[in-house]
């Protein structure tokens, strides 16, 4: 008998996992790129935009190749935009709170989904 659960595929297709890997690869050099961009910047707000900005690609980049489904992919890249556009508005208006708190939850967001990951692939308790 099948595993119903198991058979469940959020979004239809599974992603290649060569497009992983170049989503993977693609945005660590991005991030790399802005870090090493960023202390060059005269401007304070925007060289911590630009690192912020880098931690967002780190992120989503480190979470790709964890993820199955083309949708929870897309999701992941949806609010990576989102959160780029949260650390523009921290940065440039100069709200510390919430600059703070995303540069703590983006990575932390990204562990999980590896996590997440991970453990699904263990079986714990198994009948057969």
């Amino acid at each position: 008998m099948k595993d119903p659960i198991a058979q469940e595929t959020p979004g239809g297709d599974v992603v290649a996992t060569p497009l992983k890997g170049l989503i993977f690869v693609l945005f660590w050099l991005i991030a790399i790129a802005l870090w090493i961009i960023a202390p060059n910047i005269h401007w304070a707000e925007l060289g911590a935009f630009l690192i912020d900005t880098g931690i967002v690609f780190a992120s989503v980049g480190f979470a790709a190749p964890f993820i199955t489904w083309p949708r929870p992919l897309g999701n992941t890249l949806v609010f990576g935009v989102l959160a780029i556009a949260a650390f523009a508005l921290g940065d440039f208006l100069d709200i510390t709170a919430l600059v703070y708190t995303l540069r703590i939850l983006v990575p932390f967001v990204a562990l999980l989904a590896a996590l997440y990951s991970t453990i699904n692939k263990v079986k714990v308790f198994s009948a057969a």
